[in-house]
C-alpha cells in the first residue's frame, strides 16, 4: 500500500525544526531538560500514537529524532486514569487497556521526564457529516503507446475524476487522505511508457492542509494504480489548524512555536473521521 500526503509526517517535521530553532534559545530551561510531545487521539480507535522526543541544539548536525522511551505518561479519559507504556516496535507509547475515544469528550495527558512535567488537554471533534462521492467507480482504459494517446490522456485528465463531498454548515476544518488498498500494484502507466509520462501523472498530491471547504476533486490520472482507494476525511480542532497556519521562520526571527503543552513543547490533539472508497477500473 502507499499513502498520499499523510499530514502527520508534516507535523513531525515541523516540530523537529521548531525544536532546533526555538527551544535551544530558551535561556530559562537547559536544552536537555525539555522535551517535545507529539500525541494524537483518534475517535473510535486505539491509543497508540503518543511520541516523546528529545530536544536538540539549533546548530546540531544530528537530524535523527531521539525518542524518549522512559517517560511516565498518564492519560485521563472518561473519569479514569490510564498509564501508558512504550512500544519499541511502534516507537510510541500505547495503552494496554481499552480506552474509549469519544467525540465531544475532553481528554488530558501528563508527561513526566526527569522530574519535568508537561500537561495538556484536547476535546475530540464530532464525526464528519455527509461524506459521499460523486462517482465511486471511475473507468480508465488500458493505455497503449499510439498517436492517439495525447488526446486520450487529455480527455481522461478532464473527465476521469470524482468529487469527495461532505456537509460543513458551520465552516469547521477538515482534511482528507487517500490510500491505495489493493493487494498489489496494478499500474495505470506500465513499463512501456517513458518515465516522464508516468511520473507526470503519478506525482500529483492531495491537499493535506486543513480546509473549511465541502468538496475535494480527485484527478484519478494522478493516482498510480488501478484498484480500490480508501478516502478518510478528518475533522480537526484549532490546535492542529494553528500548526499549518504557522510558518517556520529563519534564525533571525524566532517566535514561540504553536504548542498546547504546558511546561513543554509540542501538541496533544484529537481527530474524528469517516471513510468511503472508490475504484479505478479498466474499461
Amino acid at each position: 500500500m502507499y499513502l498520499l500526503n499523510l499530514p502527520f509526517n508534516m507535523i513531525r517535521i515541523f516540530y523537529f525544526i521548531l525544536s532546533l530553532l526555538f527551544i535551544s534559545c530558551d535561556d530559562e530551561t537547559p536544552i536537555g531538560d525539555n522535551f517535545v510531545v507529539e500525541a494524537f487521539l483518534f475517535q473510535g480507535e486505539k491509543v497508540d500514537d503518543i511520541k516523546i522526543k528529545e530536544t536538540k541544539l539549533w546548530n546540531s548536525d544530528d537530524t535523527v529524532d531521539v525518542m524518549i522511551d522512559n517517560a511516565n505518561i498518564k492519560l485521563y479519559a472518561n473519569g479514569d486514569e490510564f498509564n501508558l507504556s512504550y512500544d519499541n516496535l511502534r516507537q510510541s507509547y500505547i495503552s494496554n487497556e481499552e480506552i474509549d475515544i469519544i467525540s465531544g469528550n475532553t481528554y488530558g495527558i501528563r508527561v513526566e521526564v526527569n522530574d519535568r512535567v508537561g500537561t495538556a488537554e484536547t476535546k475530540v471533534p464530532t464525526k464528519p457529516v455527509g461524506l459521499r462521492l460523486s462517482n465511486d467507480k471511475i473507468v480508465v482504459p488500458s493505455l497503449k503507446l499510439s498517436p492517439a494517446l495525447p488526446n486520450i490522456l487529455a480527455d481522461l485528465f478532464q473527465n476521469a475524476r470524482t468529487n469527495i463531498i461532505w456537509d460543513n454548515p458551520t465552516n469547521e476544518y477538515h482534511y482528507l487522505t487517500i490510500k491505495y488498498v489493493g493487494a498489489q500494484d496494478d499500474p495505470i502507466f506500465t513499463e512501456d511508457f517513458p518515465g516522464a509520462i508516468g511520473d507526470f501523472f503519478s506525482n500529483f498530491s492531495l491537499q493535506s492542509a486543513p480546509s473549511q471547504d465541502e468538496l475535494y476533486n480527485v484527478i484519478c490520472m494522478s493516482l498510480k494504480n488501478y484498484g480500490k482507494y480508501m478516502v478518510t476525511l478528518y475533522k480537526i480542532n484549532e490546535d492542529y489548524v494553528r500548526l499549518f497556519e504557522s510558518e517556520v521562520q529563519d534564525g533571525t526571527e524566532l517566535n514561540e512555536p504553536p504548542s498546547n503543552i504546558i511546561n513543554a513543547f509540542g501538541i496533544f490533539s484529537s481527530f474524528a473521521s469517516d471513510t468511503t472508497s472508490f475504484e479505478i477500473v479498466r474499461q
